[in-house]
């Protein structure tokens, strides 16, 4: 009879327990991503990166139900001849069902973004300082 009853209610436990949702994080930008992190909406621990995303790489998390933040660390990028930047971007969302992270530069949305259950994260990028340099933005050599 005790055995039962453990049984009982180890399986109301896992009854109880929000089940894992996926979210598939993909990089549109032109450069890698150099650290994902997903965490608790708010708060100040952002945990481990959850890896590095190639130009047009994508990964998939089983994340639990509720209210999150994504953030993205870009690898560096030469503005201008005295300039640098390492750009970053965060959302918050609320994961409730399966769902897509798309990254990409503002001034490159992909159409997929415009879908259901997508989230779109734009990156802005600084402008040049010079007025003549009209040059695209680009990765530095590592």
């Amino acid at each position: 009879m005790r055995a039962f009853v453990a049984i009982a209610i180890l399986g109301g436990i896992g009854a109880c327990s929000p089940q894992l949702q996926n979210v598939q994080i993909t990089n549109r930008t032109t450069r890698q991503i150099e650290s994902v992190y997903v965490y608790p909406l708010g708060s100040p621990d952002h945990g481990p990166s959850r890896g590095s995303l190639a130009p047009n790489g994508s990964t998939s998390l089983s994340l639990r139900p509720g209210n999150l933040e994504v953030l993205a660390v870009s690898a560096k990028v030469t503005i201008d001849e005295h300039t640098r930047d390492k750009p970053s971007v965060s959302r918050g969302f609320e994961l409730h069902g399966p769902m897509q992270v798309i990254f990409y530069d503002a001034d490159a949305k992909p159409p997929e973004v415009d879908n259901p259950g997508v989230i779109g994260v734009p990156f802005t990028l600084r402008k040049s300082n010079q007025s003549d340099d009209h040059s695209p933005l680009e990765p530095l050599p590592e």
